[in-house]
């Protein structure tokens, strides 16, 4: 082996990348998206620049890749962006091939940015009852008795990081997944709530037991909290993806924050809302702080005649169905929708019909809309 060939590393066969095909490969900690454009190779990083969508998900239309979340676009061979909402480019990669061998130059150490990796310590994990989601909480300190007191991942509340339980196999989203931080920088645990699907991931996931580690990478994204609290925030939320809002209000409560807060927080039924006891909790403490529930399938008590069953489905005070022009207005006076920051989170079909109600409905301008896609995995 020569000295040259002793700087690159196999991170692939040719037969496993198809012509205008790609594949997510991890080296030394950091995750890189191998492309094949009409027998060339490419290399560039996987992690979209704008809120971290894995680019190897998307599509590959000449030398362009389009992130699968917010339809960002990079030249593969210089990872400059094509188009918005990314503004930073990719870091891209040296390859080459020998014979069906695909082999990546190594990174000097010095020379590379990628996310901060550190190793969590699972300290509990909690079912929510009537449903499949799970909570998994981690050691926020160093348990480092000469780091006294060192906090292991600063984050803002909103940001998610990657997680590499260990022991995935054969998963076709690969071995890692990111998941927005639900806790607040203001308690003493990191904390993300997720559903548990039939994955080889979340199999995994679930089955983790106190004392785990795990490595995590991170953090990253913009679905932050702005910083001109003379803004309102109004939050729209739909299922598991109410998890960066939990950070958000946690934290503003925490910290005293002068800024209005107007959550929806949307789901199919009352046993689907996450955190309801936290946020009434909070909200009864925060007086800048309001939320609204609303759920889509109306309670089965309803049409029952027992009065003990009724009077269960009589105490519900929030709102039925899907979140609409009408529902908004309804707790959003004009001040606050002329100058309020829409955030939407949600599954993909929620996000689209978020926009538009926002865009036309309320003739909302783009620039005062943040989205957090959640993709159901």
């Amino acid at each position: 082996m020569s000295e040259e060939d002793k700087d690159f590393v196999k991170v692939a066969d040719t037969t496993d990348i198809q012509p205008s095909h790609m594949k997510e490969v991890q080296v030394a900690g950091e995750s890189i998206c191998i492309v094949n454009v009409e027998g060339k190779y490419y290399a560039i990083g996987n992690i979209c620049t704008h809120e971290g969508g894995p680019l190897a998900d998307g599509t590959l239309v000449g030398y362009e890749v389009e992130c699968p979340w917010h339809a960002s676009k990079f030249d593969v061979r210089t990872g400059e962006v094509k188009e918005p909402p990314a503004s930073e480019p990719e870091p891209v990669y040296q390859i080459k091939v020998d014979g069906n061998n695909i082999l990546l130059k190594k990174q000097d150490k010095k020379s590379k940015s990628p996310l901060h990796q550190i190793e969590l310590t699972l300290i509990e994990k909690d079912k929510v009852k009537g449903t499949d989601v799970m909570s998994f909480k981690f050691n926020k300190h160093n348990d480092d008795s000469d780091v006294e007191n060192k906090t292991l991942l600063d984050y803002t509340a909103g940001q998610f990081a990657f997680f590499d339980i260990g022991e995935v196999y054969n998963d076709p989203k690969g071995p890692i997944r990111h998941f927005t931080i639900s806790s607040s920088p203001t308690e003493n645990f990191i904390m993300f709530s997720t559903r548990i699907r039939d994955s080889p991931y979340k199999k995994r996931l679930s089955t983790l037991v106190k004392g785990t580690k795990v490595k995590v990478r991170g953090p990253e994204g913009q679905f932050v909290l702005h910083q001109d609290y003379t803004k309102p925030a109004v939050f729209l939320s739909g299922g598991i993806g109410v998890t960066p809002f939990r950070s958000m209000i946690k934290y503003a409560t925490d910290m005293q924050l002068p800024v209005k807060i107007i959550m929806v927080d949307s789901n199919r039924n009352r046993n689907n809302i996450l955190f309801k006891k936290e946020f009434d909790e909070w909200a009864s403490m925060n007086k800048n702080l309001k939320i609204i529930y609303t759920v889509s399938e109306k309670d089965q008590n309803n049409e029952q005649s027992s009065s003990s069953l009724s009077s269960t489905a009589n105490d519900w005070k929030g709102e039925y169905g899907r979140i609409n022009k009408a529902m908004i207005l309804k707790y959003v006076d004009t001040h606050e929708l002329n100058n309020s920051i829409f955030y939407i989170c949600g599954p993909p079909s929620m996000l689209k019909a978020m926009q538009i109600l926002l865009q036309k409905d309320l003739e909302i301008p783009k620039e005062r809309i943040k989205v957090e896609e959640f993709t159901g995995y």
